[in-house]
């Protein structure tokens, strides 16, 4: 146990002085981009979330959005409510002085919540990881994973995570993306099963309003 322990603690440092490394060499191109997804991730449902809620509206096939959006609303539930409260990890500004020069040099708010395991990473993959397992063309929908690590990286370099954090919402996330598949299908066998209503037949078909040819048939 105790190597483990002390694997994951390795593994910890040095990501975060590679990321510090990162910052001195590149800070002025770097910083200003992984604010702009600081700002991104602290939004409701992070953009990802968004994006499922767009897409639902967008696209005819409504699987897609509602997929993506309830994945990360399990994650949230899981990570914010169930996990955060029940694993108390400070953030590695608090938990080490270095780590808190660090940080200062990025002059933000304090969080308010502990660090294991990432809200933000979690949400990212979720999201990204229902879309993936969605899309039929798996040959150029892969690259959506590219936004994830992004977002990881991006908490990892702030150093308000610890990079054993961002996987941990990594995995929790691709397990929200399954565990919303049994919901999704019990949303559409209602909508099935009731298919006059305005809702059901918006997501079954993308319309509101019965066709003429289905009102004929009706009468």
């Amino acid at each position: 146990m105790e190597t483990i322990v002390a694997s994951l603690s390795a593994f910890d440092a040095f990501f975060l002085e590679f990321f510090h490394e990162v910052y001195l060499t590149a800070g002025n191109i770097c910083t200003p981009i992984v604010k702009v997804l600081n700002i991104i991730g602290d939004l409701p449902l992070l953009l990802i979330g968004w994006l499922g809620f767009a897409l639902f509206f967008i696209l005819k096939d409504k699987k897609c959005g509602m997929w993506m959006c309830g994945s990360v609303i399990i994650g949230a539930i899981l990570v914010t409510i169930i996990l955060k409260n029940l694993i108390y990890r400070p953030r590695p500004y608090v938990d080490s002085q270095i780590y808190k020069s660090w940080w200062q040099a990025f002059n933000l708010t304090p969080n308010w919540d502990t660090s294991f395991p990432s809200g933000h990473a979690c949400a990212a993959m979720a999201g990204t990881f229902a879309f993936f397992m969605w899309s039929r063309k798996k040959y150029i929908s892969w690259l959506a994973f590219l936004y994830p690590l992004i977002m990881g990286a991006s908490r990892i370099y702030l150093c308000v995570h610890y990079p054993t954090d961002v996987v941990a919402g990594y995995i929790i996330g691709i397990l929200s993306a399954i565990i919303c598949i049994p919901f999704v299908k019990l949303f559409y066998w209602f909508f099935r099963k009731y298919p006059d209503l305005a809702f059901s037949r918006y997501c079954l078909t993308g319309e509101t309003k019965k066709s003429k040819k289905k009102k004929k048939l009706d009468k």
